[in-house]
C-alpha cells in the first residue's frame, strides 16, 4: 500500500489542480508516459530507447486512475480490517471489564463474609466470657465460703491464744489456780473438722477444638456451605 501510494503521488496532479510539468532528467523532455514494466514515469525519447524496448506503456492519467483504484481497494480492505480489529479491541475491553467487575464483586463478598464472621466471633467471645465467669463463680463460691470459715476459725484460735497467754502471765499463784480450776473445757479437748474445699473449672468446654466446633456449628448455612458464591458467577 505504501509503495502504491508513493507511485500514485508521483503520477497525480499537484494540489492546485494543475498538471505537473516535470521533465526527464536525461533528455529534458516532458514526462508523458508511464512504463508499466519498470514502474516509472518516462518521456517519449525514453520510450524509444533500448532500455525500454518491448516494455508496456500507458498515458500518465490512465496510470494514475489504475493506481488510485488499487489504493481504493487497499483502503477498503484496510478499513474493513480496522473495523474488525476495533471489534476485537472492544471485546477484549469487555472481557477485562468483566474480570475487574467480578473481582470487585468477590472483594465485596469476602469483606461481607468476614464482617459477618467477626460479628459472630465477637458475639461468641462475649458469650464464652460470660459462661466462663459463671463457671468460675460456681466453682469459687463454695471454696471462698470454706475460706471464710477457715479464717473465722483462725480468728477464734488467735483469741484463745491471747487468753491462754494472759493466763500464763498470771503471777499470783492463788488467782492462777482459782481461775484454772474454773475452766470446764481445755483447748486440747476441742475438735475441729475444717478441710480444704476442692474445685476445678470444666476446661473442656473452653479448649481449642470445642470452641471451634461450637462456633462452626452455629455459623449461618450461607457461610458454611458457600451458598452466597452466586456473586462470583454474575
Amino acid at each position: 500500500l505504501a509503495s502504491m501510494t508513493e507511485t500514485a503521488r508521483a503520477l497525480s496532479p499537484n494540489t492546485e489542480g494543475k498538471e505537473s510539468k516535470l521533465h526527464c532528467e536525461e533528455h529534458q523532455e516532458e514526462l508523458k508516459l508511464f512504463c508499466e514494466t519498470d514502474q516509472q514515469v518516462i518521456c517519449l525519447i525514453c520510450r524509444d530507447s533500448r532500455e525500454h524496448r518491448d516494455h508496456l506503456f500507458m498515458p500518465i492519467k490512465e496510470a494514475v486512475q489504475i493506481y488510485k483504484e488499487k489504493i481504493k481497494t487497499s483502503l477498503e480492505t484496510l478499513t474493513k480490517t480496522k473495523l474488525a480489529v476495533e471489534k476485537v479491541e472492544q471485546q477484549q475491553k469487555q472481557k477485562i471489564s468483566g474480570v475487574r467487575e467480578k473481582s470487585q464483586n468477590l472483594l465485596t463478598y469476602i469483606t461481607s463474609i468476614f464482617a459477618d464472621l467477626r460479628q459472630i466471633l465477637n458475639d461468641k467471645e462475649r458469650l464464652f466470657h460470660k459462661e466462663l465467669r459463671e463457671e468460675e463463680e460456681s466453682v469459687l463460691n463454695p471454696m471462698e465460703k470454706n475460706l471464710r470459715e477457715i479464717q473465722e476459725e483462725l480468728n477464734s484460735i488467735q483469741e484463745k491464744l491471747l487468753k491462754l497467754q494472759k493466763r500464763m502471765n498470771q503471777t499470783d499463784s492463788l488467782i492462777f489456780l482459782k481461775e484454772e480450776t474454773r475452766q470446764k473445757r481445755r483447748v486440747s479437748d476441742e475438735e475441729w473438722t475444717l478441710s480444704v474445699a476442692d474445685g476445678a473449672l470444666a476446661i473442656e468446654k473452653f479448649d481449642h477444638p470445642f470452641l471451634l466446633n461450637t462456633v462452626f456449628s452455629e455459623l449461618p448455612d450461607g457461610i458454611k456451605r458457600g451458598k452466597n458464591v452466586f456473586v462470583l458467577n454474575r
